[in-house]
Parts: structure tokens; C-alpha cells; sequence
């Protein structure tokens, strides 16, 4: 940074990504503790534990979540512990990047940010692969290239993000469920959805000039073989048969 210069001579500029967004995900451990309201209800006693990190360090980065990243995450119920309060939390976020902050997001912070949730795709199939997954019941992967105009576009957004959606709902619903069940509804597993839909770099053929293209070509060599083609292979086939009485 130029001597003179400071971070608030930048201040006249819009933000362009969320400052609660930043400030939410800007350390390991609340990336953590926000993964694992997403998944259920949990106090910062039981993420002390799961996380094997000191109750005070968890406590003050879930109230950094709360009080400084407005709405990340709310708390939803108390309960007295030996002469204690223990407060109960759960993500209020639908997702870690919630559609919101992206759609506010500049085009080329999108394709940045979307680069690295894609390196991250790529990291957990590549470990998944690795540790010999891929091969459960459930796991389902499809790829289908499309060719859509505008409206065909905005619906399959519809869909990707009704799909989301209920894919959070699901989330939300086991989360219950293992609530419930308090350890004894069988084993929890690891899962990773992902949905991307986007626009290609390869550029789809023209069909309406590859068929009008077809279509002349095939008009020509029908003209041809009125003309001059017929007339050859009857020719050919004479010259043919004459040559081989000859050599008999």
C-alpha cells in the first residue's frame, strides 16, 4: 500500500460483496460453528466438544455470528445446566452463500467466487474417489449438456433453485429427525449436493443452417445423377462388361 494511503480512502466505494457474509466466513472456526448450525440445533457447550475447541473461543465467535453477522445465525431455546444457562442455536441462512449475496455480487467477483466453490466441488469428489465412495445406493451423478434459448435459461434456473430448496428443507427435516432419535437413529453420513447450471463455453451448432445446408446437397446430386452421373454408370458398367468379354 503507497505511504499516505489508508483502507479508508476506498470508503466512497460500494461494497461489493456482503460485509456480514466476509466477516461470518474470515475464520476457520465460524466456518465451522455456521456449517454446524446448518445442520441442527446446537449449543456452544456440545460444539466445544465436537469441535475440540475451548468453550470460550466458541462462545465468543458465536456471538460474533449472531451480533455481527446479523441473522447468520438466531438462537431458538434456553435450558438451565447445574445452575447455568445453556442457549441453543441454529443457522438462519438458507446456505452458506445465501442467493441474495450472490445475485448482488459484480459479474467478475461471481465467476471468482464460483471458481473456488468449484475447486471445492472438485476436491470432494476427488477425496470422495479416493476414499472408495461413489458406489452407495444413493449417490447419483448426471451431466447434460442443453441447448436453450432465454426462456428455456430462466426455467431451468426455476427449477435449480426450486431443487435447492428442497434440498435445504431435507437438510432441515434429518436434522429433526437425528434430533429426535438422540444418537440412536442410525448412522449419520457425510453428503454432498451439488447442482450447477450455467452457461457453456462451446458454442452449439446451427441447425436451421446445417439443415438448409443438408437440403442443397442433396438437391445437387439428384440434379447429378439425372445428368451425366446416371449416364456414367451405365457407361461404366457397359465399358465393364465389354472389357471382360473381351479378356474371356
Amino acid at each position: 500500500m503507497p505511504k499516505g494511503k489508508s483502507n479508508s480512502a476506498a470508503s466512497h466505494l460500494p461494497a461489493l460483496v456482503d460485509p456480514r457474509l466476509v466477516k461470518a466466513l474470515d475464520h476457520v472456526l465460524r466456518q465451522h460453528i455456521l456449517l454446524a448450525t446448518v445442520q441442527g440445533e446446537v449449543s456452544p457447550n456440545e460444539l466445544s466438544k465436537a469441535l475440540d475447541e475451548g468453550l470460550s473461543q466458541v462462545s465468543y465467535h458465536v456471538k460474533v455470528l449472531r451480533e455481527d453477522c446479523e441473522g447468520m445465525i438466531e438462537e431458538t431455546r434456553t435450558e438451565p445446566r447445574r445452575g447455568a444457562v445453556e442457549h441453543y442455536y441454529r443457522a438462519s441462512a438458507k446456505t452458506l452463500l445465501p442467493a441474495k449475496a450472490w445475485r448482488r455480487l459484480k459479474k467478475g467477483l461471481r465467476a471468482a467466487i464460483g471458481a473456488g466453490m468449484a475447486s471445492d466441488l472438485f476436491n470432494d469428489l476427488a477425496e470422495a474417489l479416493k476414499a472408495g465412495k461413489l458406489q452407495g445406493a444413493h449417490d447419483h451423478i448426471t451431466r447434460t449438456p442443453l441447448v436453450l434459448d432465454a426462456e428455456g435459461q430462466r426455467n431451468v434456473k426455476t427449477i435449480a433453485e426450486r431443487a435447492s430448496g428442497e434440498v435445504e428443507d431435507e437438510q432441515r427435516a434429518s436434522a429433526e429427525r437425528m434430533e429426535k432419535a438422540d444418537g440412536e437413529g442410525g448412522k449419520a453420513t457425510g453428503y454432498t449436493f451439488a447442482l450447477l447450471a450455467f452457461e457453456a463455453a462451446w458454442e452449439p451448432a446451427d441447425f436451421h443452417a446445417l439443415l438448409a445446408h443438408a437440403g442443397s446437397a442433396g438437391a445437387a446430386s439428384t440434379d447429378g445423377a439425372g445428368h451425366d452421373g446416371s449416364g456414367g454408370r451405365k457407361g461404366g458398367r457397359s465399358r465393364g462388361r465389354k472389357a471382360g468379354g473381351a479378356a474371356k
